[in-house]
Parts: structure tokens; C-alpha cells; sequence
């Protein structure tokens, strides 16, 4: 058995076709309809990558957990100690961490100027953690016995000291004299103010004594699987491995994708409503062309029963003709969402945005096919029912 009848369907495009007029102003009325339904999904689906990416470059990708470690635990057990755990307990289970802390340091251009600067020294892969995206170059080294380890800037401080492959000297401490490092890469972190990255091994290992003995290491913990209530177990064990109380750690969410992603639904349920609204005022405007062209078809639809078509075939030949109207909508609708997403949003979003460029929501073409096929097929029932109730004697008398 046939799921679409061929015949139908050519029929019914040969009905748009010989009435162009009506089918413009039928498929211009539904269209304005349809594409505030999928330009609401489409929308939301790039403002979300939007608010979402600025939100993850400042406070942690979803799901992120912060805390606090600061214990004479730490200095006993030493730095590498302390990353391995974190390795063990976090990095093995498929998440990431940052362990970072900063410093008020110097850096010394190739030119000789000198620059105070803060330094913040990071175990760990921060950009994973935050949404990061290194722009050129790459990000520190993991292994603390590689030296020099190498920084990495921000764009603010990559104008200001250099390109990746310039070397600059770093110093930490007075009471230490400071150390070439050469740039690795730059990272887009959504700071405007010049920011050094270094990594936290290397500075405790190559200058030992710049890097307090009894840190205070801010602890950024990812999972892009696991849930808070997983993470924040992990996140204590590691404490425990150090011999910190859970009583000690102030352990809690710091990302804020959950409340953004709530606040853009609500927003987006709004503009819905209205994208709603104005589909049904376009069901409204088919509904009346469609009678309109059932009456001035009357006498056309009295030959066609005369000479066999049955009322179901009537019917069917309208309703048909509309869903194609609606289908047409939805092509065209659908069309001027990608030419937006792919054409237009990629060249207004900065290289040096944490913003990756957004792919078309699949949802925003599930959406516009079905609220033009159920709204064509709301406004063509009432025009096909009356098509195939015409009175044939009736009609014939005229």
C-alpha cells in the first residue's frame, strides 16, 4: 500500500499552479507565520550558544565545582603530590581541573622594558575548565620537569609582551632573579586586562621559594558527564588524600550555565507564545482564502464530480493542495533560517570570541515543518470539507 499517492500530488500541484494567485497569498500568509516559529527556535538555539559561551570563558564550563585549598597539608605533601591526586581522582575519570594561584610578578620584554604584572600560576588545563579557546599556539605543558614551561597570554597581554615564540623574563619573587620563558599561545579568556598564565610545577620546581610554602590554590573542578553531587565527591577525596576535613572545604557550583539556560527558556517560551499568535492568525488568513477559492471554483469542482471524482477525492485533491502550501512555507522559512545561521551570524561573531559558530538547529526545521503542515492542514479542512459537499444538481441548475 502507498503511503503517498502520486497522482494526488501531482494533481494537487497542478491546482496551485493553475490558481497562482491564491497560492501566493495563501503561502504568504502562512509563511510569516512559520517563520516566527522558526526563527524563535533558531534564535534561542544561537543567543543560547551566545550567553552561554561568555558565561563558561567567566565562571566554568557545565557542570564546574570550586573550592579552596589552603593547609599545611599542601606543603607536606608537595605540589606534584597534590596534581597527581587531582590526576587520579579527577583527570582518569574523564573530567578536568585547574589548581591555580596568583602572584604579583614582573615580565621583562625582549626590549628590556620591565612590566609589573600578576602572574597566575596554573596546574592543570584551566581552558578546559573555562571556556577558553586557544587562538594561537598552545597551552602549558603538563610535565613539570619541562623547562622552561613556557606562559601563556591573553590577547590584552599578547599586545602589550608578544607573540607566541617571543621570550620574555619572568620574575615571581625580588629574592629571585627572574627566568626566560617563551610565549606558548594566546587564549581568548574574556579579560580585558593583560593576563600571564605559568605553570604552577614549573615555577615550584625552578624557583623554589617563589611560590609560597603554604599556598592558597584556588581548586576548578569539570565534568561534562557527572553531575555536581559526583564531582563534589571527587573534589573531596582529594581533600581527603591531604588529610583535609570535608568540614574544612567550601565546596560549591560556580558555573552558571543551569540559571542562564533557565532564564533562555522562560524568554524563549515568550516568544513562542507570540510565534503562536501569529501562526494562528495565519491559519486564519488561509481558512478565508480557501473558502474564497472553493466558491470561485464551483463550477470547477461540479465538472469534476460530474465526470467521476467521488467527495473523498475532492477532498482530498483541497487538503492536499495545502498541506503543499504549508510544505512550500516551510522550505522557504526553513532556507532563510540556514542562510542566517551559516551566512550571516559566523561573520558578525569576532575570531578571538569564546562564541564557536553555531550549526543549524535541527530542531528549528522540526518545528517549522510541523507548524506549517498542521497549520495549512488546520486552515484547508473547512475549504476542503466544503469543496466536497458542493451540490451537484444544485450547481448544474446555475
Amino acid at each position: 500500500m502507498r503511503l503517498i499517492d502520486t497522482q494526488l500530488v501531482k494533481e494537487a500541484w497542478q491546482d496551485l499552479r493553475a490558481h497562482r494567485g491564491r497560492t501566493v497569498l495563501s503561502a504568504i500568509s502562512l509563511l510569516i507565520g512559520v517563520i516566527a516559529v522558526v526563527g524563535v527556535f533558531t534564535a534561542g538555539s544561537v543567543v543560547r550558544d551566545v550567553f552561554v559561551a561568555g558565561a563558561e570563558q567567566q565562571n566554568g564550563r557545565a557542570v564546574t565545582v570550586e573550592t579552596r585549598i589552603q593547609d599545611p597539608a599542601v606543603a607536606a605533601r608537595g605540589l606534584p603530590a597534590v596534581v597527581a591526586d587531582l590526576d587520579r581522582r579527577i583527570s582518569d575519570a574523564g573530567g578536568s581541573f585547574a589548581l591555580s594561584t596568583d602572584l604579583s610578578g614582573s615580565l621583562t620584554t625582549p626590549d628590556g622594558t620591565a612590566h609589573g604584572q600578576d602572574v597566575t600560576l596554573v596546574a592543570g588545563r584551566l581552558d578546559l575548565v573555562r571556556r577558553m579557546p586557544v587562538l594561537e599556539g598552545g597551552w602549558l605543558p603538563a610535565d613539570s620537569r619541562v623547562h622552561p614551561g613556557g606562559v601563556v597570554l591573553n590577547q590584552a597581554a599578547a599586545a602589550q609582551y608578544g607573540q607566541p615564540g617571543a621570550t620574555l623574563l619572568v620574575g615571581l619573587d625580588h629574592r629571585f632573579q627572574a627566568f626566560p620563558q617563551r610565549v606558548l599561545g594566546v587564549v581568548a579568556d574574556g579579560r580585558q586586562t593583560p593576563m600571564v598564565y605559568l605553570s604552577l610545577l614549573s615555577a615550584d620546581a625552578f624557583q623554589p621559594g617563589a611560590v609560597p610554602a603554604d599556598p592558597s590554590l584556588d581548586l576548578l573542578a569539570h565534568d561534562p558527564v557527572a553531575d555536581e553531587a559526583v564531582l563534589h565527591d571527587a573534589v573531596a577525596q582529594v581533600g581527603s588524600d591531604l588529610g583535609i576535613p570535608a568540614s574544612a572545604l567550601d565546596i560549591r557550583r560556580t558555573d552558571t550555565v543551569q540559571q542562564l539556560a533557565d532564564s533562555l527558556r522562560t524568554t524563549q517560551a515568550a516568544f513562542l507564545a507570540a510565534a503562536v499568535v501569529t501562526l494562528l492568525a495565519s491559519v486564519m488568513g488561509l481558512l478565508n482564502i480557501g473558502l474564497a477559492t472553493v466558491r470561485d471554483r464551483r463550477r470547477e469542482l461540479t465538472i469534476r464530480r460530474a465526470t467521476g471524482a467521488t467527495r473523498l477525492r475532492i477532498f482530498s485533491l483541497v487538503l492536499s493542495s495545502s498541506l503543499l502550501v504549508g510544505l512550500l512555507a516551510a522550505l522557504v522559512a526553513i532556507g532563510a533560517a540556514l542562510l542566517v545561521v551559516f551566512g550571516v551570524v559566523p561573520h558578525l561573531l569576532s575570531p578571538a570570541s569564546a562564541v564557536e559558530a553555531p550549526g543549524f538547529p535541527v530542531s528549528a526545521a522540526a518545528a517549522g515543518l510541523l507548524a506549517a503542515l498542521a497549520a495549512s492542514a488546520c486552515g484547508g479542512i473547512a475549504p476542503a470539507l466544503a469543496a466536497s459537499r458542493v451540490d451537484l444538481a444544485y450547481a448544474l441548475r446555475e
